[in-house]
């Protein structure tokens, strides 16, 4: 049998391993003595030291003044981590289909990539007159909805550096490029919980953008339904908030958002 890397047959490795795993359900399950735990585990005293001491001095044990050994907040750092890493673009889907099939204008799901907003899903309408925008296209924060969303979950610190960073150049008469007036902007989008282009990045398009939050409270998506300005009634743009606000909600709960209202 070869070794396995680091020394060993695989087999002992594994069950080292699979040893280690058993031990941190247990304590998962209940916090436990050094001695409850070596009496329901089974396992000699050096053997349950030597792992204890490893999770230790890792930080993934610790123990309570009771002498009791207990999971630390790591491992649900680890499992935050991990659902952050579901397939939002499985998740949403269905959502944009959904959206696009009742208002019959296009919806698109971006990401906030080095200070530009990257669209990386789109459900395009049926119209022959419509929003046609390539995966993988980016744009300004500044002047398209779901980037002016970003920005507005920026602290002060990041809207300092976006703002020393880039020029708010006028892309259409629209084009917000005051820095005070795109700040009172952010003001009135984090009141709404949306955000809207009114044919600030090329004329003629207008847009609405509903954030998506993961488990650690942070807005890692936009949902985005754009159409042409003259098709973008006032009838369509309450539907598209009504069910904005209903999608961005559901793909956040199963993300792990906990704080939706």
């Amino acid at each position: 049998m070869k070794p396995f890397p680091g020394g060993g047959p695989i087999t002992e490795v594994l069950k080292t391993v699979e040893k280690a795993f058993k031990l941190v359900e247990m304590i998962a399950e209940q916090p436990m003595t050094f001695t409850e735990m070596m009496t329901k585990a089974g396992s000699n005293k050096a053997t349950l030291y030597r792992f204890l001491s490893t999770f230790e001095r890792l930080g993934y044990v610790k123990k309570n003044q009771q002498e009791k050994y207990h999971l630390s907040q790591q491992w649900f750092q680890i499992a935050l981590k991990a659902s952050s890493h579901l397939d939002i673009i499985q998740i949403a889907r269905p959502y944009l289909e959904s959206i696009t099939e009742t208002v019959n204008e296009s919806s698109f799901l971006a990401q906030l990539s080095f200070e530009q907003v990257q669209y990386v899903e789109k459900i395009e309408s049926k119209s022959a007159a419509r929003i046609v925008v390539n995966i993988g296209r980016k744009a300004p924060l500044y002047c398209v909805a779901s980037g002016k969303l970003f920005l507005a979950h920026f602290d002060e610190k990041q809207l300092e550096d976006y703002f020393a960073r880039n020029e708010l150049k006028p892309m259409t008469a629209n084009t917000i490029t005051r820095k005070q007036d795109l700040l009172k902007e952010l003001v009135n989008i984090r009141t709404n919980g949306y955000a809207v282009d009114d044919e600030e990045w090329e004329e003629g398009l207008k847009g609405i953008s509903f954030p998506i939050y993961n488990a650690r409270q942070e807005m890692v998506f936009a949902l985005s339904v754009s159409a042409l300005s003259y098709r973008f009634s006032e009838d369509i743009m309450e539907q598209s908030i009504k069910l904005g606000l209903e999608a961005v909600k559901e793909i956040s709960l199963r993300l792990g958002f906990t704080h939706v209202t």
